[in-house]
C-alpha cells in the first residue's frame, strides 16, 4: 500500500512534470506573441500558484525528502527547508541531483 508521504511526493513530480512540459512548449512556440502563446502563458502561473500552495502545506515532507520548491516558484527561501534538504543529501550523497 502506498503512503501518504510518497502520494504527496508523486504528485509533486507530477505538477513539477506539467509546469516544465508547458514551458517547454511556450519557448519553442513558433509564434510567442500569439493568443494562444499569452493563454498558455496565463494558465502556467495559475500552475505555479498551485505548486507553491501544494509546496506550503506539504513542506514537511517535501523538505524532508529532499525536494525543493520549482525553480519558478514565488515562494521565498525558507531557512528551514533548505536545512531538511542538506540533511537529507548528508544522509542520502548519492541521491543529490546532478549539476
Amino acid at each position: 500500500m502506498i503512503t501518504f508521504e510518497n502520494r504527496v511526493r508523486y504528485e509533486y513530480k507530477i505538477k513539477t512534470a506539467r509546469v516544465d512540459t508547458l514551458v517547454k512548449s511556450i519557448l519553442t512556440h513558433r509564434d510567442p506573441k500569439s493568443q494562444e502563446a499569452k493563454d498558455a502563458s496565463k494558465f502556467l502561473d495559475v500552475l505555479i500558484t498551485e505548486i507553491d500552495r501544494f509546496y506550503e502545506e506539504h513542506s514537511d515532507i517535501l523538505s524532508k525528502k529532499g525536494k525543493r520548491p520549482h525553480p519558478r516558484s514565488r515562494l521565498p527561501e525558507n531557512k528551514e527547508w533548505n536545512e531538511n534538504v542538506e540533511k537529507y543529501y548528508e544522509k542520502n550523497p548519492r541521491k543529490r541531483p546532478k549539476k
